[in-house]
């Protein structure tokens, strides 16, 4: 940052609070005029760390209100086909042009209330006029979307006026929730800031409310919110437990056939990409197991939540595109981690476990560097061999390791007493490093005997 940058930043830390938010909420409020020629992400940027602090209420033009209803759908890439659930934002711009074609003598006196309202603190008439400019927007965008009738011609040609059928198809699903605004803001209003990680029981309840407020309001319109929902969780799986609670009898065979098939498809096209991201850091250039189980655990978590909150069927669709999906995944963890776990694991024991221990010197860091990240790796599977359908083949792996290192363990630990003490360094670190890989891949208890054992061949002591 400049001299000049840091003495406006020192400045505005300065700053009471009130004066902060006024000074926000008149830059926010410029950019449409820009009455002041001033840098505004700039100076914004500046008083982003302050305005989280005191957690100032947003400021909105007319145009950002407008979006707030569908922002977390907003996505900068336009993916061909159209992604339903994602926005791009290249078609804000003529969704705009569009509705200041057809309603701006009704738009702007309305607008203008909701900026004023802003500017006093008005909550009251500020809801109000921005309930309204939302219902004026989708009903606009409603009424020119019906008038393009049923001719594909037509409606391919009033497409391209806009931008393209992706731009029309984002355009309705804007025109959907804008239908819906207020029932999607006073959810949100409801559910901790996003990213939700936990998305607990009490949420759903939630959910549910507002789920069946839309049916009253808006019928069809009830995967739209789903939709809103699904832009602020972490991941989109924990959108299943909305189904589950909607109806305790749905498995993925009768939910695909249904508008929440739409959202729930988006589900398995995330853990797709899931399984996908697993394969592509399996086979890069510099492939670590670190990277891939890391990857791979994000997977398992989606897998199974899906499984844990609606039926799936392993001949229907979505089952055969999971279990499809979870063999790049198990595919990927077998070549990386478990093929030569063995070999990479015991190769820092000198000669491989085999014989008599050697305290002659220390253990090779850069072997136990590589050992110590493949069991890791090999413990962190074995916790998700379930869902990856990995089951027998790390157990075995880990019944064959834990076997051949404790056998090595109790070796050290039977030579430690006869360890003279120019060698009790050497012979320790040995001894730890092997509980390590032991605890590793095995559990704490295991690992803690093996410590307290070789502690008390150590000192000489009797462990009790």
């Amino acid at each position: 940052m400049s001299s000049a940058g840091e003495q406006l930043q020192g400045f505005l830390n300065q700053l009471p609070e009130k004066e902060l938010k006024i000074l926000a909420a008149k830059i926010e409020l410029d950019r449409g005029e820009n009455k002041f020629g001033i840098p505004h992400d700039a100076i914004m940027a500046l008083l982003r760390p302050r305005l989280a602090e005191t957690r100032a209420p947003r400021i909105f033009t007319p145009q950002r209100l407008l979006c707030l209803p569908f922002e977390d759908m907003l996505i900068f890439k336009d993916p061909d086909p159209k992604q339903p659930g994602k926005i791009a934002r290249a078609t804000i711009g003529p969704m705009w042009n569009l509705l200041m074609e057809r309603a701006k003598p009704k738009w702007d006196p309305i607008a203008e209330a909701f900026v004023v309202a802003q500017k006093k603190g008005d909550e009251t008439t500020k809801n109000q006029t921005a309930s309204a400019l939302w219902a004026l927007a989708a009903q606009t965008l409603k009424e020119w979307d019906t008038e393009l009738g049923t001719d594909a011609g037509e409606i391919r040609a009033a497409a391209k006026k806009i931008g393209g059928t992706k731009r029309l198809e984002d355009l309705r699903e804007m025109t959907a929730i804008l239908a819906i605004a207020d029932i999607v803001e006073s959810l949100k209003e409801k559910l901790p800031r996003k990213p939700i990680l936990n998305f607990t029981p009490e949420h759903v309840t939630i959910v549910k409310r507002h789920y069946d407020m839309v049916g009253d309001q808006a019928a069809d319109h009830e995967v739209f919110l789903l939709l809103a929902l699904m832009g602020r969780l972490l991941q989109p799986f924990p959108i299943l437990k909305v189904f589950r609670a909607l109806s305790r009898k749905l498995d993925d065979t009768l939910t695909s056939s249904t508008d929440l098939g739409i959202a729930g498809n988006i589900v398995i096209e995330a853990l797709e990409r899931d399984a996908d991201a697993v394969a592509e850091a399996a086979h890069a250039p510099n492939a670590t197991e670190t990277d891939v189980i890391a990857k791979a655990k994000r997977f398992s978590l989606a897998f199974k939540g899906i499984t844990a909150d609606i039926g799936i069927r392993r001949d229907g669709d979505w089952g055969k595109r999971m279990y499809g999906c979870r063999g790049k995944v198990s595919h990927a963890i077998e070549n990386l981690v478990l093929s030569n776990a063995q070999d990479v694991i015991l190769n820092m024991l000198p000669n491989k476990g085999k014989g008599i221990p050697d305290f002659s010197d220390f253990p090779d860091e850069e072997k136990f560097e590589l050992a110590e990240r493949r069991a890791r790796a090999l413990g962190e599977a074995s916790r998700m061999a379930e869902q990856i359908g990995l089951q027998s083949a790390c157990q075995s792996k880990v019944n064959q390791l834990r076997k051949d290192l404790e056998q090595y363990a109790a070796k050290i630990i039977e030579k430690l007493p006869k360890v003279g003490p120019d060698n009790k360094p050497e012979a320790s670190a040995h001894l730890a490093t092997t509980v390590r890989l032991v605890e590793l891949i095995t559990n704490s208890d295991t690992a803690d005997l093996l410590r307290r054992r070789g502690n008390a061949s150590l000192t000489g002591k009797t462990l009790s």
